[in-house]
């Protein structure tokens, strides 16, 4: 039995289902954008549909730490409950209801973001460049996606918080669920996405007074390794943006200063900044009226003035990096079946 689960490890299979579900997110996120303003993977739209209103209503400063995590603990097995179900509903329906291979595909991409961020950010940058108009909708859904209040902050804040939104969901709702998909198949993806979903939306990045302490300690327990990969994957796109720097990047995970510690975006948002070359990060109002006191990350030289150019170049880099992961599972996908061909 162990054997049989060991081979199904990046097997060709769920390198294929990998592949055209990247395919799916990308250009079915292109075309309708994101489902109510969140450019975050649709399996957190949906946790949190079914559960963000609990939240809202457990969630009360004037409570002590301990009683909040208790709460937080109560919401987060709630969480996991919810996406037990999701889990063994999308085995039974890759089972009995394959449509001809594509099953397993959709369900996976229910837990990927890729068209649906960029849509959000060219719209952003649009709205910035006065190609379209600077309404409601022209912020939404980067602030539903990350949960912050934009009219609390200038264009410069907004474009640092779409910037730093590159890094956190290229990790969390990209590379993670795929790398568990490859370990653990589509049991391992969903589980994993409902623990990030939960933080999410309880941890506030860090600062929560006790009610997502549990939830980010899990999540940070699995995505550990994915953040590590996302690391790489923003210094290697990096070589492929224009004025982002590969060793910059490297250089900027041994400094001192300038950092971000996991709850506020790791090492993904470390690199992407020392990357650029920007100030990304500092203070943000969340959607509840809670003021984050994030650290600034990024070199001591850079600037927090950020312009409609530094959006542009981290679009891009975000797309280099889908790329990059595309070719390296086609990579992978060709080498398993030229070993293959060999033992034939």
């Amino acid at each position: 039995m162990f054997d049989v689960l060991l081979h199904q490890v990046a097997s060709p299979e769920r390198i294929e289902i990998s592949i055209f579900a990247i395919l799916m997110v990308v250009l079915v996120g292109m075309i309708s954008g994101p489902s109510g303003g969140n450019a975050n993977p649709f399996l957190w739209f949906i946790l949190d549909k079914i559960c963000g209103g609990l939240i809202k209503k457990t969630y009360n400063v004037d409570r002590s730490v301990e009683s909040l995590k208790f709460r937080g603990s109560i919401l987060l097995i709630f969480y996991l409950v919810i996406t037990g179900i999701l889990a063994a509903l999308a085995v039974l329906v890759e089972m009995h209801f394959p449509l001809k291979g594509f099953a397993a595909p959709i369900l996976l991409a229910l837990t990927l973001s890729g068209g649906a961020t960029w849509s959000s950010l060219i719209k952003l940058h649009q709205a910035l460049s006065g190609k379209s108009s600077k309404s409601k909708g022209s912020y939404y859904q980067i602030a539903v996606s990350t949960r912050s209040n934009l009219n609390t902050t200038d264009d410069h804040g907004i474009i640092r918080i779409g910037i730093g939104f590159v890094a956190t969901n290229l990790d969390k709702g990209f590379v993670a669920p795929l790398f568990w998909f490859l370990i653990g198949g589509l049991p391992a993806a969903y589980i994993y996405t409902g623990i990030v979903a939960a933080r999410w939306s309880l941890s506030k990045d860090g600062f929560a007074k006790g009610i997502g302490h549990l939830a980010l300690n899990l999540e940070s327990i699995f995505g550990v390794i994915p953040q590590i990969l996302t690391t790489i994957l923003i210094a290697a796109a990096a070589l492929l943006t224009p004025t982002a720097g590969m060793t910059r990047a490297v250089a900027g995970l041994f400094s001192k200063t300038g950092t971000a510690n996991y709850a506020e975006g790791g090492f993904p948002l470390t690199a992407l900044a020392w990357a650029l070359g920007l100030s990304l990060g500092g203070p943000v109002e969340d959607i509840h009226g809670s003021v984050l006191k994030r650290d600034w990350v990024g070199p001591a030289t850079s600037t927090a003035r950020l312009d409609k150019g530094h959006l542009r170049h981290a679009i891009y880099l975000s797309i280099m990096a889908y790329i990059l992961v595309g070719a390296c599972l086609i990579g992978g996908l060709v080498l398993w079946k030229a070993q293959a061909a060999s033992l034939l």
